[in-house]
């Protein structure tokens, strides 16, 4: 209701709903459920109820979400939560199912986490979004809500890929029943390391997510391959950079998927993803072969420079 009143209603409309005084809907019903009188919570119910039909009759939802620019956040993370809790929420003890200490360790992403990828991406309706280990799907469906965006998952494990599913058909129709539209959703159930649609979609993908908390080395060093088909300017974001410590290119190493990647490290805070209180570190990795050209042409002219004083 305070959802309804917040986001879809004129002031006028929505303060007969929100008002925090004696004269709102949403003050008295919580009165009537402290007193347990059904009577008056049935009464005050129906008040709701004829203020929403009557808005949905004479346009009143419509316009108000014809003229969102963009989608507040506070019910973008209602229309997830409402997704969530009618779907993975029934099952989640199934996500425990993994191998400890393995590259199938599960953990989530939170919205207040993605959001800030999705802004510092630059990430809009035009562009592609993809998660590399989607599990349920959470953050693909986020940014096919808050950005507009095409966007692609892909997960391995059995438990989190039927979960993912079952959660993109209430989405759907959650965003239905809310008169907002999203972007396209793709979700795979395969390794992404050797699914085609995955393998061509990577080719045009603006902003690339990749959990890599938990991964393997060898996993890892499987994944800068897969990155090499990315385009110029192309984004990666990790939790566990792909590009060592203090890396300089030189002849020896010339040929490392990692020349093509410039990485910056970036900070997430408290309760921004489910697998700790605490806050950490996340990459930014953006696909710039201009580092690598550099060098190369630095490196043709030392070797014209040594040919020549001989």
């Amino acid at each position: 209701m305070e959802m309804v009143a917040d986001h879809l209603l004129p002031q006028p409309i929505a303060d007969k709903i929100h008002s925090e005084t004696s004269g709102g809907i949403v003050y008295r019903i919580r009165r009537s459920l402290k007193s347990s009188d059904a009577t008056k919570f049935l009464e005050h119910l129906k008040a709701y109820n004829e203020l929403v039909r009557e808005s949905r009759r004479n346009t009143t939802f419509r316009k108000r979400i014809a003229g969102m620019t963009t989608i507040p956040f506070a019910l973008v993370e209602h229309i997830l939560q409402q997704s969530y809790a009618r779907t993975v929420a029934l099952e989640v003890e199934g996500l425990k199912d993994y191998q400890a200490f393995s590259s199938e360790v599960y953990g989530e992403l939170l919205p207040k986490f993605t959001t800030k990828i999705f802004k510092e991406a630059n990430l809009t309706s035009d562009k592609v979004f993809m998660d590399l280990g989607s599990g349920t799907g959470n953050v693909v469906l986020h940014a096919a809500l808050e950005c507009g965006c095409e966007s692609w998952g892909c997960e391995k494990m059995d438990k989190p890929a039927l979960l993912a599913e079952r959660q993109r058909k209430e989405f759907i129709a959650r965003c239905r029943m809310w008169g907002i539209n999203h972007g396209a959703v793709y979700l795979r159930h395969d390794t992404f390391l050797e699914n085609r649609s995955i393998a061509e979609t990577l080719k045009r993908a603006d902003v690339l997510l990749v959990n890599n908390f938990a991964f393997e080395p060898d996993l890892n060093q499987k994944l800068l391959d897969m990155f090499l088909d990315l385009k110029e300017g192309a984004q990666i974001f990790s939790l566990k950079p792909f590009v060592p410590a203090n890396h300089v290119i030189t002849t020896r190493n010339a040929e490392n998927p990692v020349n093509r990647l410039r990485m910056v490290e970036r900070e997430y805070f408290s309760r921004e993803v489910s697998w700790t209180d605490s806050g950490g570190k996340y990459y930014v990795h953006t696909v710039d072969t201009s580092m690598l050209r550099e060098f190369m042409e630095k490196e043709t002219r030392e070797k014209k420079r040594r040919a020549q004083s001989t």
